[in-house]
């Protein structure tokens, strides 16, 4: 059997506490290059979500039907996390304050992270197949 395919969940762990440290540094507010960290974790997180949404959510619920409402509010909290980004975006491009907006990701996105791995931790790390494109 595949190493990668029996630790898939685990590398998303892995992957979800790189996400809590960026977002941890960023709120941490003394990093000299704020924006460009800032728009590079934007980039790096929705580019994450995307790859879920298009590609490991529909092979999930092609193997598990039962995982709908799971991966119906997954990709609700996308949604939520995406517009948080923009805001964010949006702020940097102003040369505004991003705290607030900083503090309310972090929140969403800690709460999401922990419901998506309480979820599917489980199941990726049992995969017997892998989806393409991930």
């Amino acid at each position: 059997m595949n190493e990668r395919l029996v630790a898939m969940g685990d590398e998303l762990v892995k992957l979800h506490d790189g996400f809590r440290r960026q977002l941890a540094d960023l709120r941490d507010g003394r990093r000299t290059d704020l924006r460009e960290h800032c728009l590079t974790f934007c980039d790096a997180l929705h580019e994450h979500h995307t790859g879920e949404d298009a590609v490991l959510f529909p092979h999930l619920a092609g193997t598990d039907p039962e995982l709908a409402e799971v991966l119906a509010r997954l990709r609700s909290e996308h949604q939520v996390v995406a517009r948080l980004l923009t805001r964010i975006r949006e702020l940097l491009a102003g040369d505004a304050p991003v705290a607030a907006e900083l503090d309310r990701l972090s929140r969403e996105l800690e709460a999401h992270l922990d419901y998506e791995e309480e979820q599917l931790v489980p199941l990726l790390n049992k995969m017997t197949t892998f989806p393409e494109g991930l």
